[in-house]
């Protein structure tokens, strides 16, 4: 206990601190805030590698085939479908329905091969 016999008030002298118990709203606000945070996250890991994505897009590119792919857009994953008209080392273009998106290799997390009437 300390010692508090120079203050002036007898309630301020036999005050008895609660230690972590008046702590303990803000550890619950904290970790109920961390739990809503963890839950909004949004996956972006993906399991191709730079040589893989530019092997799969080249034959999308070299067959003229259709591909679905989920690509990171301002934090979140948004699928596009379409065509691969051009592709670089850092680059490719994708001709959709609503016209032509270049997009990063880096952002593209999954490719597919689009088969008609199996997704629409």
């Amino acid at each position: 206990m300390i010692d508090r016999f120079y203050l002036p008030f007898q309630s301020a002298r036999d005050y008895q601190d609660p230690g972590m118990q008046k702590w303990m709203g803000f550890y619950l606000s904290e970790h109920t805030g961390s739990l809503s945070e963890e839950k909004n996250r949004v996956d972006f890991s993906t399991d191709l590698n730079p040589v893989e994505k530019l092997h799969l897009l080249s034959q999308l590119y070299v067959g003229q085939l259709k591909g679905s792919f989920v690509v990171k857009e301002k934090r979140q994953k948004a699928t596009i479908i379409g065509e691969v008209r051009e592709l670089s080392h850092q680059t490719l273009s994708i001709r959709t329905n609503e016209g032509y998106r270049s997009i990063e290799l880096e952002d593209i997390l999954e490719i597919r091969l689009w088969e008609e009437g199996v997704y629409d």
